[in-house]
């Protein structure tokens, strides 16, 4: 494949490339696909970009993702699961109890609902990379509001309506087959409560970054796409209010952050949610896709104990690699963390509160030491991890092709 690639692009040349790239920037800003960054000097709707060149993976490479994957997510669910319940993962001294409790996106109120079906994650995604020496690695896990999957689809939609004549002999994985069973899962979801289920998918409004996807996935999807100020509860059930009156809401795919839904017992402060949403999801009258509760898992202090959760709940290996990471909350990882913070990137575990990435071989002296004092104060919020230099692949911009 990457073979038949290479001979078409050359056959291709750069004024076809440039031609196709014409097309793709056309077709994306006819269909007004944009990624909203704030306080960027373009604008608030960037333009989102497109290469000619696809990122060409091999069957096997594909299969071993797609199990390393599989074996991530089931293993996320029986964690999350886990410390929202019995909390046998914390009595038993697996994950340190700081790690959960400090983050953020642990949420007190979502506890040991009567419903167990409740903790369940049916959405999940993950940034993965591929190292010098061809393996792949989980960069980040997305659990609290997955996003991608409109901007996947109109990208691949893009991609068949251009360049079917560039590459012509180059099979191509549909991913009409995911898209289906994320339909299936939605009405299955719904299904529960009602034979005419409402489904929704709450959303932050038009100045969060990707509220092109909502608006485009509400759409693809046949979900009512509402804000927090559309819906209001009453009598422990979830309503949206219509010019007609209110309506009763079934199902939710939610695209604001947890701690945001409901500012009568999360953050008091929040404008985005629903006050007493959380009460609804507690008497089991709202079933809810990416449930409250589950942005825990996306938590960087659990990634050093990932093999042994693995091991725990599955009595397997990982199959995909991890990045090396030490949680500073341990003395000895976080002398090792200190002694060696200029070969490591230091973050927060909890990615929610926007802290800054720090690259020890990119900070000055002065810098290190206030990094150290940083991490010195509250150990137990910062994780260290190993630089990996990543791969590259061709990639068409500025009229040439850079590797």
């Amino acid at each position: 494949t990457r073979k038949t690639l290479l001979e078409k692009l050359e056959d291709a040349g750069l004024e076809k490339l440039e031609q196709k790239q014409t097309e793709i920037d056309w077709r994306l800003e006819d269909n007004g696909v944009t990624y909203n960054i704030y306080n960027d000097p373009e604008g608030n709707n960037r333009r989102w970009n497109l290469d000619p060149i696809p990122f060409v993976l091999k069957q096997d490479e594909w299969e071993d993702i797609t199990k390393g994957l599989k074996q991530r997510a089931k293993l996320l669910n029986l964690i999350f699961k886990d410390l929202y319940t019995e909390q046998k993962l914390i009595k038993e001294g697996i994950v340190p109890a700081e790690i959960i409790f400090s983050h953020k996106n642990y949420l007190t109120p979502v506890f040991d609902f009567e419903n167990e079906d409740y903790y369940k994650m049916s959405y999940y995604a993950t940034d993965i990379s591929r190292g010098p020496n061809g393996k792949f690695w989980v960069v980040g896990d997305k659990t609290q509001s997955p996003s991608g999957l409109g901007y996947a689809i109109e990208n691949r939609l893009t991609m068949n309506s251009i360049l079917t004549d560039l590459y012509p002999k180059v099979k191509i994985k549909k991913i009409a087959g995911f898209v289906e069973g994320f339909k299936n899962t939605l009405k299955n979801v719904a299904s529960q409560k009602t034979e005419n289920p409402l489904l929704t998918l709450l959303t932050p409004g038009p100045y969060n970054e990707t509220y092109f996807e909502h608006s485009y996935l509400s759409s693809f999807l046949n979900l009512t796409l509402v804000q927090g100020e559309d819906l209001l509860v009453k009598n422990n059930q979830l309503w949206l209010k219509t010019l007609s009156g209110l309506k009763q809401v079934d199902a939710m795919l939610r695209r604001v952050d947890g701690p945001y839904c409901d500012p009568l017992e999360l953050r008091n402060d929040s404008h985005l949610g629903v006050a007493g949403l959380v009460n609804v999801l507690r008497n089991d009258n709202l079933s809810m896709v990416n449930p409250l509760g589950v942005g825990i898992l996306e938590n960087l202090g659990l990634n050093p104990f990932m093999n042994n959760l693995c091991k725990y709940f599955l009595d397997e290996e990982l199959i995909l690699p991890q990045i090396a990471t030490w949680w500073c909350g341990q003395k000895k990882e976080l002398d090792f963390v200190l002694k060696h913070l200029n070969n490591l990137i230091v973050k927060r575990i909890d990615k929610s509160l926007k802290s800054e990435t720090y690259i020890g071989n990119k900070l000055t002296k002065e810098e290190l030491e206030k990094l150290k004092e940083r991490i010195l104060e509250n150990p137990k919020y910062y994780v260290g991890q190993e630089i990996i230099d990543f791969s590259t692949v061709p990639s068409y911009s500025k009229g040439i092709i850079e590797q």
